[in-house]
């Protein structure tokens, strides 16, 4: 279960009260996160649009922040500030759960990772596509067979 990482994006519904990330945000996906994490949890790295890349046991306030195609641009071009944070070693999958501009920004964190030695150039990366349902259909299925291996 800890070889693999999801990376999730952020969500605009969130909690009133500061909170861990994994908590905090309220969004469709979480909840579909929440109804088919198997017992032992995956690791979950969180790109939040306002923080950078997060711990999901981070404890942060809540905020308004969107991730456009611009703040993407940002997080990207400035990718050591946003992604500072330690991910979890002995990854060998990552999925990557979140829309386009979430996964412009992912995509450049693991290839710096891979160019820094941090992850392994062989990683199997998969990653939601489509719309939401479609996506959460994704994260839903990529979860329960977590808890089957």
């Amino acid at each position: 279960m800890k070889h693999s990482l999801i990376l999730m994006s952020c969500s605009a519904t969130k909690g009133r009260a500061t909170a861990p990330a994994i908590d905090l945000y309220q969004g469709v996906m979480y909840s579909t996160f929440r109804a088919n994490a198997p017992v032992i949890w995956p690791a979950v790295v969180i790109l939040s649009a306002r923080h950078g890349f997060i711990d999901a046991n981070s404890i942060i306030e809540p905020y308004e922040q969107r991730m456009t195609a611009a703040r993407a641009g940002e997080m990207v071009a400035e990718l050591s500030a946003f992604d500072s944070i330690e991910w979890p070693s002995g990854v060998r999958s990552i999925l990557l759960a979140g829309g386009k501009n979430y996964q412009k920004v992912m995509w450049a964190a693991i290839e710096r990772r891979i160019k820094l030695g941090l992850l392994d150039a062989n990683i199997i990366i998969d990653q939601t596509s489509g719309g939401i349902g479609y996506q959460r259909a994704q994260l839903g299925a990529y979860l329960r067979n977590l808890a089957h291996n």
